[in-house]
């Protein structure tokens, strides 16, 4: 039934275009950087740039010149990209720019009507080690907040865009009119200043329709790709990057949960024997570093690249500030190879979510999660390459 709710859902979108193939497009999207200068430029990218509403951030190798990049996008079609230069909007499109700080891009649609601006940036990685939640920022629309880390290290360009949420698919329900109504929103009393409120929200009528009825609060490393939210959800979520900083041993951190009153599948019947649980987990799981990638939802608990797995297996319920403190354990026979980490050849995830059947659109409505001070703790000392 879901998939004929869908069906019916892309049909109808499409015959809306062939109605109106004569409109110029509304749209003004940066898709991505272009396989072709990703190609030329392999020998100094790690993993895949990651693109947001309004930010694309590329992974380059500690020590790589990012002085005069000169990076093609891909655009959605008829729409333009400029820079700023003297004042003067001018094209921007594979037009070299010193990226020791993040640039500016404009995207323009082809209609003329709308325009929005992109912040680029070529960052030399930084392994993950205590997430305290105390950086956030309003996306491009201003309706729901985006988190990232920040290297100290790095005077010029020190934002690290490694997380990201669903928030960016429950903006397609238009049920959202302010940040506090997403699924994933600042929580101002944290363990130690701000920490991270997850809450499993419904979809309305729209998610009803797409049988997609819920959405859990999810916040985890790596990318959400809003462009497969609604065909192919479980794709949407990419699990990992690779800020791996030696053998991880354990996952910890501070949690609070309360479960929402009533759990439903997918199709919203009532599942009266089910009570909501939360999930907080971390992933090590091996790449191929020249064709990074990631897991998915449908793939971060059963691939065979898992390396090893650190999982809170009952959260319960408690109401105040918890600590936990998860061991690695090693996955499909595999052991920690130094050898393969010096080469790029892992990425981590850590995954915290109010419902932990939510990617299937299973759980509580209500359902609250509360997350802060997420440590990964690494043998040894971070490995300097």
């Amino acid at each position: 039934m879901k998939k004929v709710l869908i069906c019916a859902v892309v049909c109808a979108t499409a015959l809306t275009s062939c109605i109106k193939d004569e409109a110029l497009n509304a749209e003004c999207d940066i898709l991505g950087i272009d396989s072709v200068w990703l190609n030329a430029n392999s020998g100094i990218i790690i993993g895949t740039p990651i693109v947001t509403n309004d930010h694309i951030s590329v992974n380059i190798q500690k020590g790589a010149d990012r002085s005069a990049l000169n990076p093609t996008f891909t655009l959605t079609p008829g729409a333009t990209i400029t820079m700023n230069q003297d004042g003067i909007e001018v094209e921007a499109n594979g037009v070299a720019r010193d990226f020791s700080s993040a640039q500016t891009y404009t995207t323009h649609s082809e209609d003329g009507v709308r325009k929005k601006d992109y912040t680029v940036a070529f960052n030399y990685p930084m392994p993950i080690s205590t997430c305290s939640f105390e950086h956030f920022q309003l996306d491009a629309t201003g309706r729901y907040y985006n988190w990232y880390e920040v290297d100290t290290t790095d005077v010029d360009s020190p934002v690290r865009n490694y997380w990201a949420s669903g928030n960016a698919g429950f903006a397609l329900t238009g049920m959202g009119s302010a940040p506090a109504d997403y699924p994933t929103c600042t929580d101002l009393a944290g363990v130690s200043g701000n920490g991270v409120k997850l809450v499993t929200r419904s979809t309305g009528s729209f998610g009803s329709l797409v049988g997609m009825p819920i959405a859990a609060g999810n916040i985890f490393l790596g990318e959400f790709r809003t462009a497969q939210a609604m065909l192919l959800p479980l794709k949407a979520t990419r699990f990992g990057l690779q800020l791996v900083g030696g053998e991880p041993l354990y996952l910890e951190g501070y949690y609070k949960y309360t479960a929402g009153e009533t759990y439903t599948d997918g199709d919203q019947n009532v599942l009266p024997e089910m009570h909501d649980t939360a999930d907080i987990y971390a992933v090590l799981y091996e790449v191929d570093p020249e064709n990074f990638e990631p897991l998915t939802g449908d793939s971060v608990f059963t691939s065979s690249r898992i390396v090893s797995l650190a999982r809170i297996a009952d959260p319960g319920e408690p109401t105040s500030w918890t600590h936990f403190r998860e061991p690695f354990v090693y996955q499909n026979g595999k052991t920690f190879d130094e050898q393969r980490l010096r080469t790029d050849g892992y990425a981590i995830t850590i995954v915290a979510t109010s419902s932990r059947q939510g990617a299937y659109f299973e759980g509580a409505v209500g359902s609250t999660l509360y997350v802060d001070e997420i440590r990964i703790v690494w043998d040894g000392n971070i490995i300097d390459e």
